[in-house]
């Protein structure tokens, strides 16, 4: 986990001197999977991991972390491919694959109305049986971003295990990311983003699908508290 504030997140991504990198956000659905073999070597494989996550961030300061900020990728994946721009000195190419059919495609439209010099050469969904033909056509599409939302670990250990067949792009993990970007999921208000309360928000909007990870979530912060102040 990077002890980074977002300015300093986003200068590591401008500022890298090779073209394939890796940033997985971490978030509660991340630290309920913590356990798993296949998501720990994910994370331990990536350039970058930040916190997606209010409890992930409590976590990192009290195991002694002092810079670390709530890096959410709904507010810091424009900024992540204007980093992109800005290192490439042209609009970059976004690949993206993740959510049920024709959200990739509704998030690519949503992304282009935020920021403009990108161009979406290529979304799919994240339910295929296979993805040879995903994995083909994105190398085929070269593109300089590829954004993944499957949801974690699966995002994670997807990339992870794909890697090295994977096209050499900045790959950013993104959670629900794909539903704000379309217009299916609203933000919390600016003072609840502030507090750390946008996931209640999110709960209130989406209460079947969010309540046992949240709930799950819960125990499992409360599980870590002992080992993190041990990492002081």
């Amino acid at each position: 986990m990077a002890d980074l504030d977002v300015d300093s997140i986003i200068e590591t991504i401008r500022s890298r001197t090779y073209s394939k990198f890796v940033a997985y956000a971490l978030h509660v659905g991340g630290l309920n999977s913590r356990r798993d073999p296949r998501f720990v070597s994910a994370m331990q494989a990536g350039d970058l991991v930040y916190a997606d996550g209010q409890a992930v961030v409590a976590l990192a300061r009290i195991a002694g972390a002092t810079r670390i900020e709530r890096a959410s990728t709904t507010d810091v994946g424009v900024r992540m491919i204007e980093a992109e721009f800005e290192r490439l000195g042209r609009p970059p190419r976004i690949a993206i694959v993740g959510g049920p059919p024709k959200l990739a495609e509704r998030a690519g439209e949503g992304l282009l109305k935020k920021f403009s010099n990108c161009e979406i050469s290529y979304a799919t969904h994240g339910y295929h049986t296979g993805y040879d033909s995903v994995v083909a056509e994105l190398n085929d599409k070269d593109p300089d971003v590829l954004i993944v939302g499957m949801g974690m670990p699966r995002e994670a250990i997807w990339v992870h295990e794909t890697y090295t067949s994977l096209p050499k792009a900045l790959i950013i993990t993104c959670g629900g990311w794909l539903g704000f970007l379309a217009g299916d999921e609203a933000r919390a208000p600016r003072w609840m983003q502030r507090y750390g309360l946008e996931w209640s928000y999110r709960l209130m909007q989406a209460p079947q699908r969010l309540f046992a990870r949240y709930a799950r979530g819960l125990i499992t912060v409360i599980g870590l508290i002992p080992h993190q102040v041990r990492m002081r």
